[in-house]
């Protein structure tokens, strides 16, 4: 929970019901359109529009966010009130050149991958979603702590390089089982890379380490028949022309900080971007439904596909008070929709 003055923010926004609208087509088909970079019929909101198959097999991490846990390489996770999350508190090994004898790989022939997936209904209304959290770069300092990932990846760029590239093996692998399964329309893949201030590595680095993993990850879910958004905190700006050219993202979950309008106007006939809501002021106590209004149509005219190359943004909310979100929530339906039009 972020405290600014009065405003306090969730690290996750808590989930209000959906409205039902009386939409055109299809939620998922909609959200689809964009990710295959067509114009979509109004502004889809990402996560509202996707169902989220069962989670309980994918022990790559914990499989609660509000509790200490342990993965399934042995790392031990403690929880953080002020953070939302669990944190690594233990490591695999104390520096790269020791991962090939450490690291103990999990058994996935012998993992039950039907985990929680009794009485699970497939609803084709919505995408089916996967959400795959630490990535590469992640894994890397989740096993040997952070300090040391940076200086690994300065000194033995080398060995981080065939690290990641069995990582990737391994990776590619578990996406596989659960897709065999839940047949994904699209899956969130996270690997953040930067700061609020600067990537944490250099491009020369980025290019001789994570980047043809990367590649080669990414490309395994689309050929799957996955669309991928890449989630990826901090300033990256350098790194927006590599996951758009290179690695292919077919969408990019990134931080506001970033140039939004100038990635939309030089790559949107290839990628779509999630855009956030103002948190400063959807969790504004004082914030009324009038001032989310606006904030909706001001989006919308800024960063909507009948402005820029491709489908422009996906949408993503939360909000203090329950009328401020869906007078938000169905500002940006109506307005886009209406401002869309001509396009369809």
């Amino acid at each position: 929970m972020s405290n600014i003055g009065e405003i306090k923010i969730p690290t996750m926004p808590k989930f209000m019901p959906l409205i039902k609208h009386d939409y055109p087509i299809t939620e998922r088909e909609n959200l689809m359109r964009a990710l295959n970079r067509q114009k979509p019929m109004w502004m889809p909101n990402l996560y509202r529009s996707s169902q989220l198959p069962p989670w309980a097999a994918y022990n790559d991490m914990p499989s609660s966010m509000d509790a200490d846990g342990t993965d399934w390489f042995g790392i031990r996770y403690q929880y953080s009130e002020a953070q939302g999350s669990p944190t690594p508190v233990s490591h695999a090994f104390a520096e790269i050149g020791e991962w090939r004898e450490k690291i103990v790989w999990p058994d996935l022939d012998n993992w039950d991958w039907l985990q929680g997936a009794d009485g699970f209904v497939r609803d084709e209304r919505f995408a089916s979603a996967g959400l795959f959290g630490n990535g590469l770069f992640e894994r890397l300092h989740i096993f040997e702590g952070f300090e040391q990932a940076l200086v690994d990846l300065i000194s033995e760029p080398e060995e981080c390089r065939a690290f990641f590239e069995q990582l990737a093996d391994y990776k590619i692998d578990v996406f596989r089982r659960m897709n065999d399964i839940y047949h994904y329309d699209y899956v969130v893949y996270n690997d953040d890379w930067g700061t609020a201030r600067a990537p944490f590595f250099s491009l020369d680095l980025f290019e001789a380490t994570v980047c043809e993993p990367t590649i080669r990850v990414v490309r395994a879910m689309q050929q799957g028949g996955a669309k991928v958004i890449f989630h990826n905190c901090g300033l990256i700006d350098s790194f927006i022309p590599h996951l758009v050219n290179d690695i292919r993202a077919d969408g990019l979950e990134i931080q506001g900080i970033n140039d939004i309008k100038g990635i939309l106007q030089n790559y949107g006939d290839k990628v779509t971007v999630e855009y956030h809501a103002d948190q400063y002021l959807m969790y504004d106590p004082e914030t009324t439904p009038d001032a989310a209004r606006r904030h909706a149509r001001e989006i919308v005219d800024l960063y909507g596909a009948h402005v820029n190359p491709g489908a422009g943004v996906l949408i993503s909310a939360g909000a203090a008070k329950d009328e401020v979100f869906y007078a938000f929530e169905d500002e940006i339906f109506h307005y886009s929709l209406e401002k869309y039009r001509d396009l369809r």
